[in-house]
C-alpha cells in the first residue's frame, strides 16, 4: 500500500514538472487569437461595412413598401356628362373554416350570436353570385376560395365584415359613354396601360401620380401602420372635358345606324363641327351592323367625289379667273379627256358657274380646274388642310392623301372631281367649316378643358386659326351656291322647311383591288346648317349603299333627320336666339283660324279652355321617319290688322302631331314646341289635348303610350 502511494505521488510530481511543447502551446493561443480576430471583423463587416444591406434586408422583412395607383383622371363631355371613370371595386376570397358564429364586438355576453355562415350566403345570393360558388365559399374542407368578378363596396359591406371574408380594394376603369364614341376614347387593358384614342394621347395627365403606403409586418405578416413610417397620398389624374355633345353624339349614330339599314349600306360615318371655333360635336361610326370599334371618321380615308369640287371654283372665282354667272360650255354632258370620257349625270349644253355646282357637274368643275395652274390646284386643297393631319388628339389619326403636283394629264381633272386624292370625313368637314365661317380654316379641337385635382383649369379651348384661305365675300356667294344645291339641286333630300340648308353631294366609285367597281360607291354629303349663318358643318357618308346610291339622296336625308332630332332637342349646343333671326316664314294655315274674340273668352274661362278645338285638320298621314317632323321656333311673324289680340292670346300653341315618332322623338317633338310632356299607359302615340288642339305655352301634354 505505501509502495503504490509512493510511486503514485512521484508520478504525479514528475507529470507537473513535465514541461507543456511551447510550439503546441502557441498554436493553441494563435488559433484563439485569430477566432477573436475574425469574431471583431466579421462584427465590423456587418454592422459598419455592410449595415445598409443588412439595414435594408430587415425593412424588407418588416416593413412592408407598396405603391398605391392613383385613380385615373374622368373623361366627360361638354355639358359634364361622365363618359369615362374610374371607381373603387372589391374582390372577395373566403377562409371557410374561418367563418364561425360570433358576437359583435360591444355587444352583450346575453345577446346571440352571429350566424355568419348564414349572413354570408344571403349576402352572396344578393349580389347574384351562382349557387355552386357559394357552396365552395362555405366548404369547410377547403382552405382558401376566391370569387370571381368585381363589386362595389357598398354592396358587399355586410360580407366583408363576417370573419373568415377578405376583401381586395381594385381601381376599374368603368366606360359609361355610347357605344359610338368609345373608339375615340379608347381603352385601358388588363395590366393598366392605355390603349388608343384620348386615353393612350394624353396618358400622362390621365395616369395621375403614384402614392406610396409604408406599414410594419409583424410576425404573421400582417400590416400595422406606423405614423413614423412615410405615406404619400397618390394624387389622382387631369380630368379631360371633350367637345363632344353627347346628346348630339346619340341623335347621329342612331340616325346613322338607321341610315346605314335603310339604303343597305355596309359602313358610315357622321362628324358635326362648330364652325365658329372648331369644336367637333359628333363622331359617329358604323361598320358590319355595329357602332365602329375605332374612330373611322379619323381614320378611314377614302375618295370623296364632287364634295371637293367647291373648293376648286372657290378658288377660281377668288382669283377672278370664273365669274358666278359666266357660261360654261358642258358639251351636252359628255367630254373626252386624255381618251378619258368624262359623264354628267345631269347633261346640259352649257350651265353658269352656279349650276355646275348646283347640278353637280363634272365636265364644267373639269374646266373650272383648267384655269388654275397645277400648282395653284395643290395648293388650293392643301390650303384647306387636305393632305395633313388635323391635329386632334386621336394617334391613328389619318392624313389622307393629295399627290404632289407631278401630275399626269388627267390627274387634274381627277382631282377636280374628287378623285386620285383621299380626305377623311373629318378633313372634308373641316375643309368646310373654312367655307362657313368666313373664309377661316380651323383646327378643330376635341378638347375643351383640362382641369387637376385641384379644379384648377391646365388647358383652355380656344378658336386657332390655320390660315385664311378665303374672304369673306368669296364664302358668301360660295354658301349662296350650296344652298341652290339643297334648295332645288342634287341633295333636295336635306332641305327643310324652317331653315335653309347648304350643302354639296358626292358619289364617288370606290377602287376594289386597283379598279373602280360598278356597283360600289361612296355617297357623302357636307352640309351647313343654317346656311345664312351656319353652326353645324355636318358630313355625312355611306359606304356602298344598294339601290339609290346618290349621296344627296341617301347621306342628305341623314343630315336632315340629324338637323330635326337637334332642333327638337334642347341641349344640342344650338343658340336658338340666333336660329330665330333667319327661320322661314311658315305657311298661312289652311284652316279658318280662331276670331280674337274667342280666344279671349276662352282664356277668361278656364274651365271651358280645354273644350275649345282649331277646326279639325285635314287628315294626317303617318309620317314614315322623323325627318317629316316640322320643329317651329319662336320666331317673329309679322301681324295682320285681324290679328290683334291681347297679350294673353299670344301664348297659344298649337299641339303637335307626333303620330308615327318613338317615345323619345315625340317628347323631343313636344317639348320643342313649348310643351311639359308626361307619360301615361293606354294609347299608341296619342296626346292629351289631342294634336291641332290650341294649348298654352308651358302647359302639360299627356302622351299616351303603347302597353
Amino acid at each position: 500500500m505505501n509502495d503504490f502511494t509512493d510511486e503514485y505521488e512521484v508520478s504525479h510530481a514528475e507529470l507537473q514538472r513535465a514541461p507543456v511543447p511551447r510550439g503546441r502551446a502557441m498554436l493553441v493561443h494563435g488559433s484563439l487569437v485569430l477566432f477573436a480576430l475574425c469574431i471583431v471583423a466579421r462584427a465590423v463587416q456587418l454592422q459598419l461595412v455592410d449595415r445598409g444591406r443588412w439595414t435594408r434586408a430587415a425593412e424588407v422583412q418588416q416593413v412592408k413598401d407598396s405603391t398605391v395607383a392613383p385613380p385615373r383622371g374622368r373623361i366627360l363631355d361638354a355639358n359634364g356628362n361622365v363618359f369615362v371613370e374610374t371607381r373603387e371595386q372589391v374582390r372577395l376570397a373566403f377562409s371557410p373554416r374561418n367563418i364561425k358564429a360570433f358576437r359583435p364586438r360591444g355587444a352583450k355576453k346575453s345577446e346571440p350570436l352571429v350566424d355568419a355562415r348564414k349572413v354570408v350566403r344571403t349576402g352572396l345570393k344578393s349580389l347574384g353570385v351562382h349557387d355552386t360558388l357559394i357552396r365552395r365559399a362555405l366548404d369547410t374542407n377547403r382552405t382558401w376560395v376566391e370569387l370571381p368578378g368585381l363589386y362595389l363596396p357598398s354592396d358587399v359591406a355586410r360580407i366583408s365584415a363576417m370573419p373568415g371574408v377578405h376583401e381586395s380594394h381594385v381601381l376599374k376603369r368603368m366606360m359609361l359613354a355610347p357605344a359610338s364614341i368609345q373608339g375615340v376614347l379608347g381603352s385601358i387593358n388588363d395590366r393598366g396601360e392605355a390603349a388608343g384614342g384620348i386615353e393612350q394621347e394624353l396618358d400622362t395627365l390621365l395616369r395621375g401620380v403614384d402614392g406610396r403606403r409604408m406599414s410594419v409586418l409583424d410576425g404573421r405578416g400582417s400590416s400595422i401602420e406606423s405614423p413614423t413610417l412615410t405615406r404619400l397620398e397618390a394624387r389622382q389624374g387631369h380630368t379631360v372635358t371633350l367637345t363632344i355633345n353627347q346628346t348630339l353624339q346619340e341623335i347621329a349614330q342612331q340616325e346613322l345606324a338607321e341610315g346605314v339599314k335603310r339604303t343597305g349600306g355596309t359602313g358610315g360615318d357622321v362628324v358635326i363641327i362648330d364652325p365658329r371655333d372648331g369644336s367637333i360635336l359628333a363622331l359617329a361610326g358604323f361598320r358590319n351592323g355595329n357602332a365602329s370599334v375605332t374612330a373611322t371618321a379619323l381614320a378611314e380615308p377614302y375618295e370623296p367625289g364632287s364634295v371637293l369640287k367647291p373648293f376648286v371654283v372657290s378658288r377660281a372665282l377668288e382669283l377672278k379667273r370664273v365669274g358666278a354667272d359666266e357660261m360654261i360650255n358642258t358639251e351636252g354632258g359628255k367630254w373626252a379627256v386624255d381618251k378619258r370620257v368624262i359623264v354628267d349625270e345631269h347633261p346640259a349644253a352649257a350651265l353658269s358657274v352656279r349650276d355646275v355646282i348646283r347640278r353637280s357637274s363634272n365636265i364644267g368643275a373639269v374646266k373650272i380646274a383648267q384655269r388654275l395652274s397645277h400648282q395653284e390646284e395643290y395648293e388650293t386643297l392643301r390650303d384647306f388642310g387636305f393632305g395633313t393631319l388635323t391635329g386632334v388628339p386621336y394617334p391613328a389619326e389619318s392624313r389622307g392623301r393629295l399627290p404632289v403636283p407631278k401630275w399626269k394629264t388627267l390627274t387634274p381633272a381627277q382631282v377636280a372631281m374628287g378623285y386620285e386624292m383621299m380626305a377623311t370625313p373629318l378633313q372634308i368637314a373641316a375643309a368646310y367649316v373654312a367655307i362657313a365661317n368666313g373664309g377661316e380654316l380651323l383646327q378643330p379641337s376635341l378638347i375643351r378643358e383640362i382641369r387637376d385635382v385641384d379644379g384648377t383649369v391646365v388647358y383652355a379651348h380656344q378658336r386657332t386659326v390655320v390660315r385664311r384661305v378665303l374672304q369673306p365675300a368669296t364664302t358668301q356667294l360660295m354658301r349662296t351656291i350650296l344652298a341652290s344645291v339643297v334648295d332645288s339641286g342634287t341633295a333636295t333630300a336635306a332641305d327643310m322647311s324652317t331653315f335653309d340648308v347648304a350643302g354639296k353631294s358626292g358619289t364617288a366609285r370606290r377602287a376594289q383591288h386597283g379598279k373602280y367597281d360598278r356597283v360600289s360607291y361612296n355617297s357623302t354629303f357636307a352640309g351647313m346648317f343654317p346656311a345664312q349663318n351656319p353652326q353645324y358643318v355636318l358630313v355625312a357618308r355611306i359606304v356602298d349603299p344598294q339601290g339609290k346610291i346618290y349621296g344627296g339622296t341617301v347621306a342628305g336625308r341623314i343630315v336632315n333627320v340629324i338637323l330635326q332630332g337637334a332642333l327638337a332637342t334642347r341641349d344640342a349646343s344650338l343658340d336658338r336666339n340666333a336660329l330665330a333671326a333667319v327661320a322661314k316664314p311658315l305657311p298661312a294655315p289652311q284652316s279658318r283660324a280662331l276670331s280674337a274674340q274667342a280666344v279671349a273668352a276662352a282664356l277668361r274661362d278656364t274651365a271651358r279652355f280645354d273644350s275649345l278645338k282649331a277646326p279639325a285638320p285635314a287628315p294626317a298621314r303617318p309620317l314614315a321617319a322623323p325627318a317629316q317632323v316640322i320643329v317651329t321656333l319662336p320666331f317673329k311673324r309679322p301681324l295682320n290688322s285681324a290679328e290683334s289680340l291681347d297679350a294673353s292670346s299670344k301664348d297659344l300653341r298649337t299641339v303637335p302631331s307626333v303620330f308615327g315618332l318613338d317615345e323619345r322623338q315625340a317628347v323631343r317633338t313636344l317639348s320643342a314646341a313649348g310643351f311639359h310632356v308626361a307619360l301615361a299607359v293606354g294609347g299608341s302615340g296619342r296626346t292629351r289635348p289631342a294634336a291641332g288642339t290650341l294649348a298654352r305655352a308651358g302647359s302639360i301634354v299627356t302622351l299616351e303610350l303603347a302597353k
